[in-house]
Parts: C-alpha cells; structure tokens; sequence
C-alpha cells in the first residue's frame, strides 16, 4: 500500500510548487480593486488613480468594481470568500470598515483579511453649505441650542466614522440634532451641494473644489488639515478644540482574504509600495488634495486595531 505519509509530503510540496509559480508569474490576469461604495465617493476616486498607478507597474489590466450592498458587507464578504490569489484586492477606509464592524455585528471582522498595506490617509471633516450661514462649529452649536431637534446632520451612513465623529462631537457638547444617514459618499456629496442638510460630515478632500469656490465652507476637523494642497484651510479647526479627544478620519487601505500565502502576501504587497510611491499616484494625490501615504503590513493591521479599539469606545460613551 501507498504510504499515506509520503503522499501527504508529496500533495504539499505539489501545492507549495503551484503556489511559488504563482508568486512568480504575479499578476497572471487581470488585477481587480474591489470598492464597497458607489462611484463618485471619496474611496471609489482613491481607488481608480491607484489603480490607474498600479497598472503602470504591472503587465495586465487593473479593473475598479464598485461591489455595493449592505453598507459594505457585500463587499466584504465577497472578499472574505475570494479565491486567495492576489487578483481581487479589497480597498476601503479603515473607518468604514471598522465601524460596519462595530455598528453592524457583522459576519466578518477587520482580521479575516491580511493588509496589504495602507495608501492614502485623511480627516473626516465638517461641511455647510454657504446659504446655510453656519461659518463654525460653535455657530452649529448655537443654532442647535436654538431649535433642539431641528438642524440635521448629513453622514454617509449609520456605520460609519461620519457617524463617529457626528455622535461624539454632540455627545460630547449635548446638542440635539437629527442625523441623517446617506448610502455612501456619492449621495451625501449631492445632499451638501444641494444645501439639504445642515452640516455634513464626510472624509475630506470631498468636495474640495466647492471648497475651493466658496459654495460651501469647512467648520471643523477630525483631525489637523496641515497636509492639505489647498492652503486657506489648514488651519480649520479641529474636534479636539471641542472636547472630542479622539482623532477621527480614514486610512484607505488594501485588503486580501487572509489565508492568502504568505509569498504571494509579500510579493502583491511589493507591487502595491511601488505603485502607492510612483509619480502618477502622487500626481493624483495632488490634484484630488493629499499626498498620498505607504504604510507597510503590520503599520496597517496595528492602525486597524487601535482604531477599532478608539471607536467602541465612543460607541460605549456617546451611542449605547
């Protein structure tokens, strides 16, 4: 009979060999970022100048999926079910990820994915339109004093660091206002543009052009603007000012499903650096309002974590 030993021995070394192939020959199709959220968004933009960066460093073509659902989860767990080939690369915010975690008691958590890296990092910042005359916070805060319940607060979802960051700062000040959820950044740009709120809290640089043209005003920040490309901002006001302790924004980071082999990990993540450090992605960062950002692996996952932890405990304070 067969000794069942070497026919183990012998399958994982078949495996193993398929799998170095595999690293080698990276990528051997077409390489697809799989965004949770709409087009038009914060993410979804981010996504296709990375992608457009990364196909420049690779032999094949670089497709952007707008895979939405479920406030992401349709996206996550089509990641979390993925063949572990380094073809579908999740990227998202590390905000939107850890909050659908945390709001949602999702199927999935932030660890059934191995990082990849992160690319781009961001405050989430607080908008009004200019019909709205709010020029600040505390100008928010008076008019909310003035009529509890009435003034509304536009986020791009219930699970979500907009919502963090909306919950905390009135939580924090006890102002009473409705806040109102939107399916993504896509139609809560629209709903600030159109004046239909009466602030709105989404990741910056969105809407830096209607920044840039005085239609609408930044009153605050999760989190210092000092790296921003457009000057007459940096100096914004932050949550900190106002009692939240907490910096709140989003690290756009890429993700795989985590038992992808390690090889592959080091050799996918490899490309990622150089397309996250070439100049057609800090050409892209430029124009849409940041430069862009590498961290490593294990920088990532650690971010991941702390802010998970930063963001139940808001939840604890401010929401339950």
């Amino acid at each position: 009979m067969r000794n069942p030993l070497i026919a183990v021995a012998v399958a994982g070394a078949t495996v193993l060999a398929a799998w170095t192939a595999a690293v080698a020959e990276y990528p051997s199709d077409t390489v697809r970022i799989i965004v949770p959220w709409r087009a038009g968004g914060g993410t979804d933009t981010i996504a296709r100048g990375f992608a457009a960066a990364l196909e420049e460093q690779i032999d094949q073509a670089v497709v952007v999926d707008n895979l939405t659902g479920g406030n992401g989860n349709r996206a996550h767990m089509h990641m979390k079910k993925a063949r572990p080939d380094g073809l579908q690369i999740l990227l998202n915010g590390s905000s939107d990820m850890n909050s659908a975690i945390i709001f949602q008691n999702t199927p999935y958590n932030y660890d059934d994915f191995a990082c990849l890296g992160a690319i781009y990092r961001t405050p989430t910042w607080i908008l009004a339109h200019r019909d709205s005359g709010i020029t600040s916070i505390d100008q928010f805060f008076e008019a909310a004093r003035g009529q509890p319940g009435e003034l509304t607060v536009g986020v791009g979802s219930l699970a979500s660091a907009h919502n963090v960051l909306a919950q905390a700062l009135m939580g924090v000040n006890g102002i009473d206002a409705r806040v109102i959820p939107f399916d993504g950044g896509g139609p809560l740009k629209k709903a600030i543009l159109g004046n239909q709120v009466s602030i709105g809290v989404i990741h910056s640089p969105v809407l830096l052009d209607a920044v840039k043209s005085g239609d609408v005003n930044v009153i605050g920040s999760g989190g210092g603007l000092a790296d921003i490309v457009y000057e007459p901002v940096r100096g914004a006001e932050t949550i900190d000012a106002h009692g939240v302790g907490v910096e709140i924004g989003t690290v756009r980071g890429l993700f795989v499903p985590k038992d992808t082999p390690e090889e592959l990990l080091d050799a996918v993540s490899a490309l990622m650096e150089k397309a996250a450090k070439s100049e057609a992605f800090a050409a892209f960062g430029g124009k849409f309002g940041f430069k862009p950002i590498w961290w490593d692996r294990k920088t990532h996952c650690d971010f991941m974590a702390e802010e998970n932890a930063a963001y139940r405990k808001i939840k604890a304070d401010y929401i339950d």
